[in-house]
């Protein structure tokens, strides 16, 4: 029996309340994403957590040029501002998603972002998505940190 994967964690600070570092994540996505170099459709295409009509967010969405949109994921977790947690598979078949949990907590004068990446096993390549994602998350997140921090 193969072992698992184990759950990629990324942590990082931000100098800004939780509550402004949460609402950066979600309701700021399309201003701080790199959608040239990670998305299903490029730099002409938005992301945003869709939300219902009590507003939580019910799925993550990216809209292609043409209008079309494709599902990155649902999410499975809504706690503002501590915590946002979905599904992850843009791109992919619904039944390879991995997951990811998102976590924001006081440090000091700032946010504690704690991003963890798991399910490796839904996916035929697991371990070498894992280490794909690995440097991808961190391309990914550099740009929110300076997003977070130098706004509001």
């Amino acid at each position: 029996m193969a072992a698992a994967t184990a759950p990629l964690v990324k942590t990082f600070a931000v100098p800004v309340p939780p509550e402004h570092a949460f609402a950066v994540f979600v309701d700021e996505l399309a201003a701080w994403w790199p959608l040239g170099a990670f998305s299903v459709g490029g730099e002409t295409s938005t992301a945003a957590f869709e939300r219902d009509s009590d507003g939580r967010a019910v799925r993550l969405v990216e809209t292609l040029a043409d209008g079309t949109t494709t599902d990155w994921g649902r999410v499975t977790r809504w706690d503002p501002p501590h915590a946002v947690a979905f599904t992850w598979h843009p791109g992919e078949r619904a039944d390879a998603a991995t997951d990811v949990e998102v976590t924001f907590s006081p440090s000091g004068e700032g946010t504690d972002v704690v991003l963890t990446h798991s399910g490796w096993s839904a996916r035929h390549d697991g371990a070498g998505a894992r280490e794909r994602y690995d440097g991808g998350w961190e391309l990914v997140l550099a740009p929110f940190a300076e997003h977070a921090g130098g706004s509001g």
